[in-house]
């Protein structure tokens, strides 16, 4: 999926002229460059594979940026094996890494979530709060584990 191209959102551009500080120094390159032309082939060409990788997954997850082409699919259910795999992902990250700190929540909350609007806050919060732990390769890792089992990453083979 080399061809594959993103744009900015609404929400990408206001990012660039507000700067929050939530994106690293590549992270931000890559919104900049990011202008619905430029495919990840061409990005590759200034960023590594993995820089590129880390940085469009928290480009997309902070929906600053979106695929061309690409539609809302918040309305489509989500399987329910695929749920529990990554309640269960979202459970052993939440023990080794976050001392419980989201245990009422997957315990409590997280089966009332069906579709992809639902769990894309979810994963927004928990990949903060790792991060904010010190565990960004470790939340990077999952996340792009979680996107596979939900095959939102069409990268995933």
């Amino acid at each position: 999926m080399d061809q594959q191209r993103f744009t900015k959102t609404a929400k990408g551009s206001k990012e660039i002229e507000e700067r929050s500080g939530l994106l690293s120094s590549v992270a931000r390159r890559i919104l900049i460059m990011t202008d619905g032309k430029r495919s990840r082939a061409d990005l590759l060409q200034t960023f590594s594979i993995n820089e590129l990788e880390e940085g469009l997954a928290r480009l997309e997850l902070l929906k600053l940026v979106e695929e061309v082409g690409s539609n809302s699919h918040g309305i489509v259910s989500i399987d329910q094996r695929a749920l529990s795999q990554i309640r269960q992902m979202m459970h052993m990250s939440n023990q080794q890494y976050l001392a419980g700190q989201l245990d009422r929540f997957l315990n409590e909350d997280f089966a009332h979530i069906h579709n992809r609007a639902g769990l894309e806050p979810v994963l927004e919060h928990w990949h903060r709060l790792l991060c904010d732990a010190g565990h960004e390769v470790t939340a990077y890792a999952y996340l792009r584990q979680i996107k596979s089992t939900l095959g939102w990453d069409k990268r995933a083979a």
